[in-house]
């Protein structure tokens, strides 16, 4: 079986085996019997595109996340839900068409005003609460 040379530096085309280059004008000649270090099998870029690589597929899979969780919210977003925009409006949900981006929130008695769905941020805390300290009651009521 026959050695291999993939990793050893290859003659230049024209020259033959390991014959010494003359120096070209202006250059010192190289220094005495020292080789170069052999480079490494994947090439000095590999380690830089890794650190490169690495934090934009963090970026990445971070936001992909992001985007479902906010896709999914969207679309469990009812008429009376009342919900928290991410200004800090609170609201309840009056209008909501399916193929508009645009919903409708009341945010006092009388005052209704549009906000994009994307900007919903949320359930109202205040509501999840009360729902929850609800189930809570009923529970015990259940017990007794």
């Amino acid at each position: 079986m026959a050695s291999s040379n993939w990793f050893q530096p290859n003659a230049a085309p024209g020259r033959a085996g390991n014959a010494p280059a003359t120096p070209v004008e202006g250059q010192s000649p190289p220094s005495g019997g020292q080789e170069a270090p052999p480079s490494s099998p994947f090439g000095g870029g590999a380690f830089q595109f890794l650190i490169l690589a690495l934090p934009l597929l963090l970026i990445f899979v971070m936001t992909r996340s992001q985007n479902k969780k906010q896709k999914q919210l969207e679309s469990n977003l009812k008429a009376g839900d009342r919900v928290v925009t991410q200004s800090g409006l609170l609201g309840r949900i009056v209008d909501i068409s399916p193929n508009s981006p645009r919903v409708k929130l009341e945010i006092a008695a009388g005052v209704n005003v549009q906000v994009l769905k994307s900007a919903i941020q949320g359930p109202d805390p205040g509501e999840v609460a009360a729902a929850d300290a609800k189930v809570a009651d009923a529970a015990k009521e259940k017990k007794s």
